[in-house]
């Protein structure tokens, strides 16, 4: 329920608050010729209350998501330790694959899947790369571990996309392709996924492809990088989306 009424918040306040450009998406330069700053095939999102971007009430709205989400975490962290307090109090047992949670865990853990987010919102990673891992290191049956990061990161991916749409950062034909793309192969792997395990009952597989999409995903950002600096030294730009410009708002601020 928690983290439903999170996700909630946090979509409506994206969406209360805009951003991406202001009223016009064309800006005159010194000459007296327009320019476009973002291109056409690019969805804008503007703020129903006619909130601007980079206003003192964009960064009221922007500072009380964080803010929020703190609560959130504060709450849970608080529950968890009361839980926890709870069952020792009764001796309850704990299997092999459960998590104790004590003052120290309840911070580094959603400390480690904070920087994930983080690095993940800004290198466009997924961060299950990182909270898949750190739950199977933390014990936890490879299949929970799976499906807890699956629900994770569609809560955190959908809040992302909107983060895009309101600023403007949106491509819908690359979305609807790579959403498309992203669904059918994610149903592929787990029919394949799921025949495996009802056929050799090993759940060793899915720790396995955990770490093989890490090292794909590591091995492609490597070369990404690598291509893009060359590609800078050469005085060579990859950009095929036009003149955008890459501050958090529009030049109008």
């Amino acid at each position: 329920c928690a983290m439903t009424l999170l996700f909630f918040v946090v979509l409506v306040v994206n969406i209360l608050k805009g951003g991406g450009t202001t009223s016009s998406s064309n800006n005159e330069n010194d000459d007296g010729d327009i320019h476009a700053t973002t291109p056409p095939h690019m969805m804008t999102s503007y703020s129903p209350l006619g909130i601007k971007c980079n206003s003192p009430s964009f960064w009221i709205l922007q500072i009380s998501i964080i803010l929020f989400i703190l609560s959130v975490l504060l709450w849970a962290r608080e529950y968890l330790l009361e839980k926890a307090h709870l069952k020792s109090m009764a001796r309850y047992i704990y299997l092999e694959s459960d998590i104790i949670w004590t003052p120290e865990t309840t911070l580094l853990y959603p400390s480690i899947c904070g920087c994930a987010g983080f690095f993940a919102g800004m290198f466009g990673i997924g961060g299950g790369i990182v909270k898949g891992p750190l739950m199977i290191a933390m014990g936890i049956q490879p299949a929970v571990a799976s499906a807890t990061s699956a629900c994770m990161i569609f809560f955190t991916s959908f809040t992302a996309t909107t983060s895009f749409v309101v600023f403007g950062l949106l491509i819908p034909d690359y979305g609807l392709f790579c959403f498309g793309l992203g669904f059918v192969s994610t149903l592929v792997g787990q029919t394949i996924m799921s025949c495996l395990l009802r056929r050799y009952q090993r759940n060793s597989y899915i720790a396995f492809s955990i770490g093989l999409v890490v090292l794909l995903s590591a091995i492609c950002m490597t070369v990404e990088s690598v291509v893009s600096i060359v590609g800078e030294r050469r005085g060579e730009s990859r950009s095929e989306f036009g003149d955008i410009d890459n501050s958090l708002c529009s030049s109008d601020f």
